[in-house]
């Protein structure tokens, strides 16, 4: 939160956290293959640094991480290397605030990342993206607030089954405080997608109105639902419905959410990929020390490759300390893909996490 300003302009305060989880973990089919099947076991140490500041009115952001991985059997999975880092920047202002951020990340391309897109791959590969990104918002009155946030982002791989492509975006909300409980609201979502020169793929728009309303039903159970239509322009394009529907409740020792949603995004095998989504979460303290849940999701993809995901996830967690935290996971997950068997596998995981919230 930005410090009082023009009488503290030259206050300032920084704080810092540093997270390294460490994670030992056995997959019995890491790539979902669907036959030859070979199973990993992972070691991951992925060290997170954040430093967040304000000076005044604005607030300066600077994260820097990498995720070092080390497999059993690297003909399967790789030995990988993955940084990410994040800068921002915010200014308050009488009425609202504007800033930028921008980003690099490099990832797995069999990873979650890369899989909410759709996307279906064998390989091992790398995505690199880089984004920046500049957003504003306003109060036009005592109720009523305007927000834009306009990016650019860039996707490359270094597979040749895969698209290089580049998106321009823009999202404008126009929110209204209705009363206490209820925000409705006005979205229009535009989106440019460009692949690079090479791929015999043409560039496509992607348009998204939306109308919805956020509701405060109770101190502790909350939702939002949201309608529209997108309608998208290039080869394969065409119109559809979209929209979903978000629960979250926080209670005394239950935390739960569910998130049912239709969205078209991006996709590294070539234009918009419309994707149907449900996630449901749900947790519950043991005790002050001691949680433990179960995670559920479907994901139906209809890109170039039609395909459908399910996860599911039981876990739990314990503090050993302030600073340290162990977990336990054990996952299921399963591909049914268009022409080809259904590959299912296991995933067991141990994590041990030291975190510093003020470093």
């Amino acid at each position: 939160m930005a410090l009082p300003y023009p009488g503290m302009a030259h206050a300032s305060n920084w704080q810092t956290a540093v997270a390294l989880p460490m994670t030992v973990e056995h997959d019995s089919n890491p790539r979902l293959d669907t036959s030859g099947v070979k199973a990993v076991t992972r070691t991951i140490i992925a060290p997170d640094y954040n430093l967040v500041g304000t000076y005044g009115r604005d607030q300066f952001k600077f994260g820097l991480g990498v995720s070092v991985e080390h497999s059993s059997d690297t003909s399967v999975i790789k030995d990988r290397e993955d940084p990410n880092l994040q800068l921002g920047w915010q200014r308050e202002t009488e009425k609202g605030s504007y800033g930028l951020a921008a980003r690099y990340v490099e990832s797995s391309t069999l990873s979650s990342v890369v899989e909410k897109t759709g996307v279906v791959v064998a390989t091992d590969g790398t995505q690199k993206l880089y984004s920046l990104a500049g957003n504003w918002s306003s109060a036009l009155s005592e109720r009523s607030t305007l927000s834009n946030e306009t990016g650019y982002t860039s996707v490359h791989y270094d597979i040749n089954s895969l698209i290089n492509y580049n998106e321009l975006s823009n999202r404008l909300v126009w929110r209204y405080a209705w009363s206490e409980r209820a925000e409705p609201f006005l979205r229009f979502d535009v989106t440019r997608y460009e692949p690079e020169k090479g791929f015999a793929v043409a560039s496509s728009n992607s348009y998204t109105p939306t109308a919805g309303v956020k509701y405060q039903f109770s101190e502790r159970l909350e939702g939002t639902v949201h309608a529209g239509v997108n309608q998208v322009s290039g080869t394969n394009g065409g119109s559809s419905g979209q929209g979903g529907v978000e629960v979250r409740y926080r209670g005394a020792r239950v935390d739960s959410s569910l998130d049912v949603s239709r969205s078209s995004v991006a996709s590294g095998q070539g234009g918009f990929a419309e994707i149907d989504q449900v996630q449901g979460r749900w947790s519950y303290a043991v005790d002050e020390i001691s949680r433990l849940g179960v995670d559920a999701s479907w994901q139906d993809s209809k890109g170039q490759t039609p395909n459908t995901l399910r996860k599911y996830d039981a876990w739990f967690s314990r503090e050993l300390s302030p600073f340290w935290i162990v977990r336990l996971s054990l996952m299921y997950k399963e591909r049914q893909q268009d022409g080809l068997p259904d590959a299912s596998g296991e995933v067991f995981g141990l994590t041990l996490a030291y975190s510093h919230p003020d470093f």
